[in-house]
Parts: structure tokens; C-alpha cells; sequence
């Protein structure tokens, strides 16, 4: 048995035109009309072709109404209308008798073949009885190939008989499924579908079965002809003849690729909530330890820990970034060795320099410095680094730059072994340990910053030729110094600056000027000069060097040059904070470095300790408090004023200033020696 040579062709009888001079065929329209019949069925019958195409079916072959309840007509009344009603293939066959031109009857076994319901007719095909076993075999082989070839999942018949069990039979679904005609594919063994994806476990699978002579069921990634990947299910069933040898095998297969995906999809959303809770998790946990930790490495390490602990992450690690060397630094992981990380941070060849492509997350991240990440690393362009990361069974990756406003400390590198993780609300919630990270490395540099008696000075200059207050210092005879720096919310910041050689009414004319200053109010006036207090819609160079873990200890605008000296940890790369100045200021200039010792180391750290009590609003109530004069007498500031400097009510400046009085005393009154 062939595709191409069935007993009569099947394809050609079901879709071409009827063919007028073999086999009794009636073509029934999905009304139930005679579309078309054969000369062979009309031979048999003696009717003419006029007296049945057009009519209904029902009525010119069954026997007249006076016979109503005869049982071969109602038989046939209910196939056909079954035949009609059919939305799949059927096969049916109906013994009955059709009335004839003089008024006798033909016997005849009626085929009734059901055709989908969007093809323009349904088939009902009559053989004329045949008694001798040749015939019976014949007409039962052809509608049996008739139904194969109209079914509508893809079937194939194997010979397991010749040398390697090839396809001897495809139907027409088995075409639009691989896209193979069936002269292509007859001749062929099954393999020739599969791909370099094909599961090789579930072919050894499907192969035992063939050989042991078992039906089989299996799911395999297959390819069409034009290399489309599909999933195909494919089940065998093997077909023995009377003496049970096994002569054949019958093969379906179906295209369940968007069932496939469906569930792929449904997993990975299940992946990700469950990596969603996960990370939030991690994030609490690191929170609450954070309190605890007092070094930089202690944080690192626990962040680590945290995230490879994790059944949704396999390894996270920590480098140092030194963006003026352009180069990471291991300092912290954990699930990795850190051995294996040269991949990830040497810097990337002279020939590749220009492409991202070839770096790593971890190099990408901290010159985009935004998260990076990689959803399926196996496609990514080939490189040391995701080589080594399929060797690891890691599948994705996600690298996240740990910093504090523009200045970068580490970048955190986290991966997984499951495809697509850190999308949607995944990647945001890894994107929150950045801040997280950076505000407690900051803080703990910070502290060290303040308790450390060997610093370093670092001394920047700023030239601003379009700012008036700093060309009111050309002519040598007025410097500006700032006195005090008080952050305030969105990056803002009032500063006290004490202008010498000035009256206040030519500072307001400059600060006028200044689109640099949003608000601006003499505090006192003395006779070479006056204290003024402005506020900056941007955050000031004397704010940033402090969240850099700096205490500036001098800031001067004289001769047209705005000098600022700030302390910082020994230890601390000079190139680092030099390089976030000058991203933030692109016309500042380090002009001298120097190590010193700090004089006054408890005051530091009373200082330190009273900014763990305050709030960061009673902290600028506090201060700018003390530095308008309001604790003076008479005072200079009125508490109005200085609400508007702050921004704030009234009600609300008197209030954190009330609370920031108590916790100060408390700082200075509690544990204290009265008898001293």
C-alpha cells in the first residue's frame, strides 16, 4: 500500500471531480442535495442524471412513503443525516436498497464518508455489492485509505519489513504539518524530521518501543521543511496481520507547539512569582541585617549569601568597581568560585573595546550603570564569559550596580539556571538592592569617615564664569564663604554663605541672576559684608562630597574661584570620588591631595552618634536654626523666616525644631556624671 497507488485514489474521488465512470458515487452538498453522481451509479439505478442531481438525497434513495417504517430506510435517513451533521471524519456503511428507474431495487453497501464542514461538499460513495472476498477487501482497503487521507491529524504507515523501517504511506495532514510532500518524504525513515534539539531520550524511547513491537507515546521538537521547530506528538501503534507478525506501523502525529508554549509560559510565570516572593524575601532579610553589620565586607557577603541561599538563583557574586582603571574587582560571592571570574572582570580586548556585545553583565552594568540583563545567555554572542557560564548550567543572569546618587561602589552579578528569570516585576525587585546595598555601604563608610583620625584632603577648584556671585569675587575685594550646607528633600540644599566685602543689596542683584538660586534672604547684616542664606534647586557640590563619605572643612568663592576642601576616608580611591565630582561637575578640578590627622575626634563622634537619634528634617531644623540666629538675642531669624528657607510650615519647622532639642539634650544629658 502506497500514498501514491491506493486501490482506486481516494484523493481523487474526495476533492477532485466525480469521476463518471468508476464506482457507484453520489457528491451530497452539506444541504443534502445531489451534487453530482457517477455513470456507474446511474447504470445500476437507470435513472438519468437529470432526475437526481439537484434533488434531496434522502427522497430519490429511499423507498416511497408508504413504507415508512422500513428499517434499511431509516437506517439510511439517520447516516446521512449523521453525515451532514459531522464536524470530523467518519466512516460509516449502510446495507440498504435503492429504488430504481422500473420500479425494482438495487442492493447496495453505502459507504457514507463525512467531510469537514468548510469544504464545499460532503461525499457519500456507494459500492456495488461485490460477493467474492477480492472485492470486499478491496472496497474495505480503499475507504479505509479514504479515511486516512481526509483525517485530519497527520498519519503515516511504516514497513518495518525493509532496511530501516521506511515510510510507505503519508496523508494530506501529515503534508501541512512537516511541510514534506509525500513523494519527499515515502522512502524516508521518521528521523529525517528531527533537528539538533530533538530530545535523544525521547527517541531512544520511541525507538525500544519499535523494536520490542509496543505502542508508543512521545513529544519531540521536530523541524519542517523550510527548518520551522515544532513540538510533534507522536504516537506509534504497530498493526500485525492474522498470523500476528507485525507488517506495519501506524503512526499520528499533531502539532501541539501551542499547547507547548502555553505551558512554558504558565511555568515561567509560576518561576517568576515564586522568585518574586523569593527575592522579596532576600530583600527583607538583608534589610533586617543590615542593621548589624558594620563593615563593608560583612554587607557584601551577606548579600551574597542571601541570594545563592535562594532556590531561584544558583550564585551571586560582589566586585569592587574602579572605573578609572576600567576594571572589577572580586570581593565578595557565593555558589561561585571566585577563581572562575577572570571571564567576567578583565577588561575586554583592544579589538572588541567598542563592542558590548562580548562583555559581561557585570561590565555592562557599570558603564551603563543601569541593570543589566542577560534572559537567555546561550544567545549571546560567544564569548569567554557565557561559555563559561553554560559550562556552569547558569541560563541567565542579571548584573545590578551598587551605588549612592552618581557614585558607584560594587556592581552585584546574580545568576540562574532557569531560562528567561529577572523579567517584569522580578527585575525591579532585584533593581531595588542597588539603593539598598549602596545606603548601607554608604552609611558604614560614612561612619568610618567620622571615627578615622588619618584622612586625606582633597582640594577641588570650580570655575563659573557665568555665575555673578563668583565674578563679584574678580576684583580681589569680596570672597564668599559657605558656611553651612543642610540637604533637603528631591537633592535640594540651603546653604549659609558670609559674603565679605558686600552689601546685601548688591548680593541680592547677583543671586537675582543666578539661575543657580531659587530663593534668597539676608540673615544679618554687618559693615564689610552680611550671612545670607539661599536655596539651589541642585544639589550642591558641598552636599554630594558628603554622601561620598567627606566632611568639607572649607569652602571659599575668592577671585572668581570657588575652592572646596573636603576630608575623606585614607583609604578611600582618590580616582573614584575624583571621577563622581567631576560627572557631577564637569568643571571641577582636583588640584592637591594630602594626608592629615583630625584634631577633634570625639566631637566626630558625638556627632555621629547624635545623627543616629535625629531625623533627617530635625537634623535641618536644628542646624539652620542655629545658623540664622534663632537662638540668639534678640534673634535674627524669625521662625517664619526660616520655615520659608526650609520650605516647610510654621507649625512644622517649630515642631521638628522642638523635637530636635530633646534628643539633643538627651544626647548630651543621658549616662552624664552629676557630680562633675
Amino acid at each position: 500500500m502506497t500514498h501514491q497507488n491506493p486501490p482506486e485514489d481516494g484523493r481523487r474521488i474526495a476533492s477532485g471531480a466525480p469521476d463518471t465512470t468508476h464506482r457507484c458515487t453520489i457528491w451530497l452538498q452539506t444541504d443534502g442535495t445531489i451534487a453530482a453522481v457517477t455513470d456507474r451509479f446511474l447504470e445500476t439505478t437507470r435513472y438519468t442524471r437529470e432526475e437526481f442531481v439537484g434533488r434531496d438525497a434522502l427522497s430519490v434513495l429511499t423507498r416511497e412513503v408508504d413504507e415508512p417504517d422500513d428499517e434499511a430506510n431509516d437506517a439510511l435517513a439517520k447516516a446521512i443525516q449523521r453525515l451532514l451533521d459531522a464536524n470530523t471524519i467518519s466512516v460509516e456503511t449502510v446495507e440498504t436498497e435503492v429504488p430504481t428507474a422500473d420500479d425494482d431495487t438495487a442492493s447496495f453497501a453505502l459507504d457514507l464518508i463525512s467531510r469537514p464542514p468548510d469544504e464545499e461538499f460532503r461525499g457519500s460513495v456507494g459500492v456495488q455489492p461485490d460477493e467474492s472476498e477480492q472485492g470486499i477487501h478491496g472496497r474495505d482497503r480503499w475507504v479505509k485509505i479514504r479515511a486516512m487521507d481526509d483525517a485530519s491529524i497527520a498519519l503515516c504507515l511504516t514497513d518495518p519489513r525493509r532496511p530501516g523501517n521506511p515510510l510507505i504511506y503519508v496523508n494530506r495532514g501529515f503534508e501541512a504539518v512537516t511541510g514534506y510532500t509525500a513523494e519527499e518524504a515515502i522512502g524516508q525513515n521518521c528521523r529525517f524530521l528531527q533537528g539538533d534539539d530533538t530530545d535523544p531520550e525521547a527517541v531512544d524511547q520511541l525507538r525500544e518501543a519499535v523494536d520490542e513491537g509496543e505502542p508508543a507515546s512521545v513529544e519531540l521538537k521536530n523541524y519542517r521543511k523550510d527548518g520551522t521547530p515544532f513540538w510533534n506528538q507522536v504516537e506509534v501503534v504497530p498493526i500485525r496481520d492474522e498470523n500476528g507478525e507485525i507488517v506495519h506501523f501506524l503512526g499520528s502525529q499533531r502539532d501541539v507547539t501551542e499547547r507547548k508554549q502555553r505551558e512554558r509560559k504558565l511555568r515561567e510565570q509560576r518561576e517568576q512569582l515564586l522568585a518574586l516572593d523569593q527575592i522579596n524575601r532576600v530583600i527583607q532579610g538583608i534589610n533586617s541585617a543590615l542593621v548589624s553589620m558594620s563593615t563593608r565586607e560583612e554587607v557584601e557577603e551577606l548579600v551574597c549569601r542571601r541570594l545563592a541561599d535562594s532556590s531561584s538563583y544558583a550564585a551571586a557574586w560582589i566586585g569592587e568597581v574602579n572605573s578609572a582603571r576600567g576594571t572589577i574587582t572580586p570581593r565578595a560571592s557565593d555558589g561561585i568560585d571566585t577563581a572562575a571570574l577572570e571571564s567576567e572582570t578583565e577588561a575586554l580586548d583592544v579589538a572588541n573595546a567598542d563592542d558590548e556585545r562580548f562583555a559581561s553583565p557585570a561590565m555592562r552594568a557599570t558603564r551603563t550603570q543601569e541593570v543589566v540583563v542577560v534572559s537567555n545567555i546561550e544567545d549571546e554572542a560567544d564569548s569567554e564569559w557565557s561559555a563559561w557560564a553554560l559550562e556552569n548550567g547558569y541560563n541567565s543572569a542579571a548584573a545590578v550596580p551598587i551605588g549612592f546618587q552618581e557614585f558607584q561602589y560594587d556592581v552585584l552579578t546574580i545568576y540562574s539556571s532557569r531560562d528567561h528569570a529577572f523579567s517584569g516585576q522580578e527585575r525591579g525587585a532585584v533593581a531595588q538592592l542597588r539603593e539598598i546595598v549602596g545606603h548601607a555601604i554608604n552609611a558604614i563608610e560614612r561612619k568610618e569617615a567620622l571615627l578615622d583620625n588619618i584622612v586625606v584632603e582633597l582640594e577641588f577648584v570650580m570655575r563659573d564664569p557665568s555665575s555673578p556671585l563668583f565674578g563679584a569675587t574678580n576684583d580681589g575685594d569680596c570672597t564668599v564663604t559657605y558656611e553651612r550646607t543642610i540637604p533637603l528633600a528631591d537633592d535640594k540644599a540651603i546653604q549659609f554663605i558670609r559674603v565679605n566685602g558686600m552689601g546685601w543689596e548688591e548680593v541680592r542683584t547677583a543671586l537675582t541672576d543666578d539661575p543657580s538660586v531659587d530663593h534668597a534672604r539676608v540673615v544679618s547684616e554687618q559693615e564689610d559684608g552680611c550671612l545670607v542664606e539661599i536655596r539651589s534647586p541642585e544639589t550642591p557640590i558641598t552636599s554630594k562630597l558628603a554622601t561620598y563619605g567627606g566632611q568639607v572643612v572649607e569652602a571659599v568663592v575668592e577671585d572668581g574661584e570657588f575652592r572646596v576642601v573636603v576630608e575623606v576616608p585614607h583609604e578611600i580611591d582618590i580616582r573614584e570620588i575624583a571621577t563622581a565630582v567631576q560627572r557631577a561637575y564637569p568643571d571641577a578640578e582636583l588640584v592637591a591631595q594630602r594626608s592629615t590627622t583630625r584634631s577633634v575626634q570625639t566631637l566626630k563622634q558625638f556627632q555621629s552618634a547624635l545623627a543616629s537619634r535625629l531625623t533627617d528634617k530635625q537634623q535641618a531644623a536644628l542646624e539652620a536654626a542655629f545658623v540664622a540666629g534663632y537662638f540668639t538675642w534678640p534673634r535674627e531669624s524669625t521662625g517664619e523666616e526660616i520655615a520659608e528657607g526650609l520650605g516647610i510650615a510654621p507649625a512644622t519647622f517649630h515642631e521638628h525644631l522642638r523635637n530636635g532639642l530633646a534628643q539633643l539634650l538627651g544626647a548630651s544629658l543621658e549616662g552624664a556624671d552629676r557630680s562633675n
